[in-house]
């Protein structure tokens, strides 16, 4: 008899432990308001590469999670206080942080890009000779574009970050940009009457992040979804449908 109430205490242990297995439900942090990667359009779904890979890795390899929206910083803290499994918001990969975080593999490459009018004649740096040139102050291709404004005689005017360099150009308040190579793509694909004309590398490479050492287990799965991703096409589905010409591979 006791031999058999034990061998039902272990039995109900190990569907337990299998019961919790399944149910685990990874948080999940991302930025708010941060397209082409996350933000909410007119019925007030929240759509965007991030959320279409993260929704497509999870049926992938099989495991649920729940978005927080949190802000970029926001989202740091709650992943340093053990708040949040993972980062799923386009996370610079840089050697500082890989001093206290772990990243997946690189999903998303990203660079400065100049863009002009989809009707300009302006097709090198030669060409920007004279003409306004507009970047974000404190962008991480600052000094780059600094440079070659010497260089090429153009006159070089920082906007706020808060401002939308692209629009800026499209209203013909000056005749080219400096922009991150992704958002321009974005705002290409939104239909706005602009062109990329070049694109500096090399490019800063982006992925998912854990605390170091953490949740070593669903790097993993998520390195793997993104091979299949890759490998069925479905990465690259999504990226065509946010930004135009994007052909990084992983």
């Amino acid at each position: 008899m006791k031999i058999y109430k034990k061998l039902l205490s272990i039995i109900f242990l190990i569907l337990s432990f299998n019961l919790l297995a399944q149910e685990k439900v990874y948080k999940i942090a991302t930025d708010i308001n941060f397209p082409p990667f996350q933000y909410r359009n007119s019925k007030n779904e929240l759509i965007g590469i991030d959320i279409e890979l993260l929704e497509a890795i999870a049926k992938n390899q099989n495991f649920k999670y729940e978005i927080l929206e949190l802000g970029f910083q926001g989202a740091i803290n709650a992943l340093n206080n053990g708040e949040v499994d993972v980062i799923f918001s386009v996370m610079t990969i840089t050697d500082k942080r890989k001093e206290k975080y772990d990243f997946s593999n690189p999903y998303v490459k990203n660079g400065i890009a100049l863009a002009v009018k989809e009707d300009s004649d302006i097709t090198s740096y030669e060409d920007l000779k004279g003409k306004t040139v507009t970047i974000r102050t404190g962008t991480v291709g600052h000094d780059f574009v600094s440079k070659i404004s010497d260089k090429y005689n153009f006159y070089l005017v920082h906007l706020d970050d808060d401002l939308n360099l692209v629009e800026d150009v499209v209203n013909n308040m000056s005749d080219a940009c400096f922009e991150d190579s992704i958002y321009i793509r974005y705002n290409i694909s939104k239909g706005e009457k602009i062109k990329l004309v070049i694109e500096e590398k090399p490019h800063l490479e982006c992925g998912v992040m854990v605390l170091k050492g953490k949740n070593q287990e669903l790097l993993e799965k998520i390195n793997k979804g993104l091979k299949e991703l890759e490998k069925n096409g479905t990465y690259g589905k999504i990226m065509d449908k946010y930004l135009v010409g994007y052909n990084e591979s992983l």
